[in-house]
């Protein structure tokens, strides 16, 4: 299942208008990026990282709900620590959840 997670993501990253093809490293994107969508989409990266922080805890399910519930605490987090990498602001909002 975890594959289905990241074949959603990709999914949503590839049906962007077609461009030269870029790579983003998704450990250097800062909160401030993050924020106005400059790196990769918001809706897009918070759908990249719910994949991937529960693929990482075995979670297979994806609960919309809790997606956007949870794609906001970050932002609200990052509001504050524009200069943190998205990242870490996950890890610090999410270390202690059972699922994003």
């Amino acid at each position: 299942m975890k594959a289905g997670l990241l074949l959603i993501g990709l999914t949503l990253l590839a049906s962007a208008p077609a461009r030269a093809q870029v790579t983003v490293d998704i450990t250097k994107i800062t909160c401030r990026q993050f924020l106005v969508g400059r790196a990769v989409s918001t809706n897009a990266m918070a759908l990249w990282f719910s994949g991937y922080y529960n693929g990482k805890r075995n979670v297979t399910l994806v609960d919309m709900g809790t997606l956007r519930s949870s794609a906001e605490k970050v932002k609200d987090f990052c509001r504050l620590h524009q200069e943190e990498t998205v990242m870490n602001a996950v890890e610090s909002v999410f270390s202690r959840a059972p699922s994003l």
